[in-house]
């Protein structure tokens, strides 16, 4: 296996708030440049019983599917915005009390041997929850 992507961030919220802000509010502070078609892009959509979609307009891209969703402090999907389906990683989020908020703690696992390049690609989880922090904070 290949080392995962890790970043963290902590945010002025409880572990609760925190979660709604990454799941439920995704698509106020996702990078549209990360999405399909950036020009079109409207917002994301999270199915806690299946898909995730990039939104643009009528249309919607799934590029996952909710594995955990437990807003206490664990949410989990796979991932395969950018690769096939059939190669799709995982995303692990955790949050944790922390002095200062909550620590969010994002994992992105699962590549398998020959997706170097391809985990190359994925440097940007620590400026997403840079996004993600202003958005909630």
């Amino acid at each position: 296996m290949i080392d995962p992507v890790v970043a963290e961030i902590t945010v002025p919220r409880t572990p609760t708030e925190a979660f709604v802000g990454f799941t439920a509010q995704m698509g106020e502070w996702w990078d549209p440049m990360l999405s399909p078609d950036p020009a079109t892009f409207t917002g994301i959509s999270i199915d806690p019983n299946g898909p995730v979609a990039s939104v643009h307009g009528d249309e919607e891209y799934v590029w996952g599917r909710v594995m955990n969703w437990d807003p206490i402090g664990h949410y989990t999907q796979e991932f395969w915005l950018g690769h096939p389906e059939e190669e799709a990683t995982v995303l692990d989020v955790r949050f944790t009390e922390a002095p200062e908020g909550t620590l969010v703690r994002l994992v992105h696992s699962g590549w398998m041997p020959g997706t170097e390049e391809l985990r190359d690609k994925y440097t940007h989880w620590g400026d997403l929850l840079e996004r993600y922090a202003a958005h909630v904070s």
